[in-house]
């Protein structure tokens, strides 16, 4: 989504939707997401805050984080924890796998046999 055109000075004439960290405003029946935006002189910048939106973040059922990331780039976060991440970067540049028992680790001993460059030493695994 793009931001809209609504200036801080504007919002702040609106509800603030409580427990959201002023980050939430509402005016009648539409709401607005606020957040700061820019490096090194960063300004408040106002996105409209679809209602389907704002009933998963009231739910519980996504978090502020997640709302956010959304509103910005037009989809869901990826769902992928840091170990799910690192096996496959791994998978990727498996020569990293090399005389390296931590991220050896990661893996089974089978999946190790299959992504080990040839002649590379199993030194750890899940098995």
């Amino acid at each position: 989504m793009k931001p809209t055109r609504l200036q801080w000075e504007e919002v702040i004439q609106f509800e603030e939707v409580k427990g959201y960290g002023q980050h939430i405003w509402r005016d009648g029946n539409h709401f607005y997401y606020v957040t700061e935006e820019g490096g090194i002189a960063p300004q408040r910048v106002v996105y409209e805050l679809p209602n389907e939106l704002f009933a998963l973040l009231e739910s519980g059922e996504r978090s502020l984080l997640e709302i956010s990331w959304k509103i910005k780039n037009d989809r869901w976060p990826p769902n992928v924890t840091q170990e799910e991440a690192n096996k496959n970067f791994l998978r990727q540049f498996p020569e990293a796998l090399r005389g390296n028992p931590k991220a050896q680790g990661l893996f089974t001993k089978s999946e190790l046999e299959k992504i080990l460059p040839e002649g590379a030493e199993i030194l750890a695994s899940k098995d």
